[in-house]
């Protein structure tokens, strides 16, 4: 997609004529050159008239327009004005409140000087003079312990500091030694530094997994094609693999770009056999050049804690409620919607097949001497673009599945965090879900004793993408772990859950509506328990907006959304037990 700049509409590419400029390249039926054109109707003077191609893109009713490469541009931002792009359009708090007073002054009848009584009135409406005030209490900041350590209620909002300093004790005797294949762009300098620091933080935690000194093998790639077409050459069909393989790659995208387009069919290709794999990516920033020792020690950290997660290490313990029947079983559900792409052949924007992501998390019990190995599962299904509902087989299915992966016939509680369902099709789909949810949980495991009937299930649907937000009288900013309960819908119980709270914007809060619950968790506190796993997610030291089996599922389902065969290809009996998609 590109941009026009002379009127600022957006155009899908089609081709680029490379033997044509716009002073050679006629209009048809007008029999003027296009750079004539663009000078008699438009009244723009081009530059460069004999710059070569002439970009074609898509207009109305499948035509066809050619346009001067000098009067296009690109709609990408750059890398580093996308991460400051929160800063520069959100509002604080307070800027919102001056905004919405202001706004309502224009809304009031009489308020305005002009002739008529005010836009609201004159419609039939009236704007009541209160604001809607509902009580917000702080949910206490739940126990999180990184390797027996607990961390301090004023590292609660980002712990990532001490993440560096833990030791997870493993007998090195029994400590399971990966065998790195490197794979590397050729133009990248001093990689073997960078390896070694990486190596270095993943061994220092004493975990039960570690790098080797060295890379076991080393790839050397190109960008696009060159990057792909070499890793699936090495592990294409007859290649002789060792047990234990941990693929690091680090990749440099083309000048420009923020991604190297190689990353999700690389991510295919080992999803086929199982294997675990870690992107460096250089375009974020160059660790071979010491400008920033800083910033590529907090990236390369990031690195390391992902790497162990991958693998199955639980890098920290999050205490639930403690009224949890145990063993629990914790599942996440989203549906990721690829965007729109131009199709050569049709002509036409195309979207492409959606994603649902389904995520199963076992915790056996409130001990975290008990979970120090990840215990997660997940399977994802090819939809109908845009399609949300009758996901009940894919549930059933990988709730199945997860229990005979972990040997657990007999779960004691279910909860069920369902994102992407709006509030006309609620019922429809807790209709269809949850009786699939509770006949996976029942089903047991095969040759193991009958799983008991009647697990307790709790089944909640998460609503992020909403327009409610709350705010202080004065305009303060609301701190993170704020709970709201007294806005409720007409047939649900409801709250709200304020789960982040940044610098630079007004927080949006997620809404939790409770479908159903089993009356033997009737002493849980589901807003506790929500928040609770809201700082679960390994990716992210501090809390995050939902609970972590939402947001890994939502991650899982986008980066497969991204392959081209939308993930059906990934081995997940392999991956059982590692978070392989973060």
């Amino acid at each position: 997609v590109v941009i026009a700049t002379y009127d600022k509409r957006c155009y899908s590419v089609i081709d680029l004529l490379f033997d044509k400029s716009p002073a050679n390249h006629m209009v048809q039926d007008l029999n003027i050159s296009h750079a004539e054109y663009f000078k008699k109707r438009k009244n723009i003077d081009l530059k460069f008239p004999k710059a070569r191609p002439m970009v074609a893109v898509g207009g109305r009713n499948d035509s066809v327009i050619y346009l001067p490469a000098e009067l296009v541009t690109g709609n990408e931002l750059d890398a580093q004005i996308k991460m400051k792009l929160p800063t520069i359009a959100s509002f604080r708090p307070d800027d919102r409140l001056k905004g919405i007073e202001e706004i309502k002054r224009f809304l009031r009848p009489g308020s305005q000087k002009s002739k008529g009584s005010g836009l609201l009135p004159a419609l039939g409406f009236s704007l009541e003079e209160k604001l809607i005030k509902v009580r917000a209490t702080r949910l206490a900041l739940p126990e999180i312990t990184v390797a027996g350590i607990k961390v301090p209620e004023k590292s609660g909002g980002m712990w990532a500091p001490l993440m560096s300093k833990a030791n997870y004790k493993a007998n090195p005797k029994h400590a399971v030694q990966m065998k790195v294949i490197l794979v590397q762009n050729k133009t990248l300098r001093d990689t073997s530094k960078v390896y070694n620091r990486i190596r270095d933080m993943v061994n220092g935690q004493n975990s039960k997994y570690r790098l080797g000194d060295k890379p076991h093998e080393v790839i050397s790639v190109g960008t696009g094609r060159e990057h792909y077409g070499a890793v699936e050459k090495h592990f294409g069909p007859g290649s002789k693999l060792p047990n234990n393989v941990f693929v690091l790659d680090f990749c440099r995208p083309q000048r420009g770009a923020s991604t190297d387009p190689a990353y999700s069919v690389v991510k295919c290709m080992l999803g086929k056999g199982g294997f675990i794999s870690q992107f460096v990516n250089w375009g974020t920033y160059d660790h071979s050049n010491p400008r920033d020792p800083k910033r590529s020690t907090i990236i390369l950290s990031g690195v390391a804690r992902q790497i162990l997660s991958k693998c199955g290490v639980r890098i920290w313990f999050v205490s639930i409620p403690r009224t949890v029947p145990m063993p629990a079983v914790f599942v996440g559900v989203d549906v990721f919607h690829a965007p729109r792409k131009y199709d050569p052949v049709s002509g036409k924007r195309k979207a492409k097949e959606s994603v649902a992501a389904v995520i199963v998390q076992i915790m056996r019990s409130h001990s975290p001497d008990q979970n120090t190995d990840v215990e997660l599962y997940c399977e994802t299904e090819s939809r109908m673009a845009g399609k949300e509902i009758e996901l009940g087989a894919l549930l059933n299915r990988t709730v199945s599945n997860a229990l005979k992966a972990f040997k657990l016939p007999n779960p004691a509680s279910c909860f069920v965090w369902r994102d992407g369902v709006g509030d006309s099709t609620i019922s429809q789909v807790a209709e269809q879900e949850i009786p699939q949810v509770r006949s996976a949980l029942a089903s047991g495991v095969v040759g193991a004793p009958k799983g008991k009937k009647g697990v307790a299930l709790s089944y909640t649907v998460c609503q992020k993408r909403i327009n409610t937000k709350f705010l202080t009288d004065d305009g303060t900013k609301i701190p993170a772990g704020v709970f709201v309960s007294g806005l409720q819908m007409a047939d649900y119980k409801t709250y709200y859950i304020n789960g982040t709270s940044p610098p630079y914007s007004t927080p949006k809060p997620c809404r939790f509506i409770e479908v159903e619950r089993d009356t033997a968790l009737n002493k849980v506190s589901s807003s506790n328990l929500a928040w609770a796993l809201c700082h679960d997610y390994a990716n992210w030291a501090g809390p995050i907006k939902l609970p972590s089996v939402v947001q890994m599922a939502h991650k899982l389902a986008e980066l497969t959304g991204g392959m081209q065969d939308n993930g059906n290809s990934i081995n997940y009996q392999k991956y059982a037990g590692k978070i392989f998609f973060l």
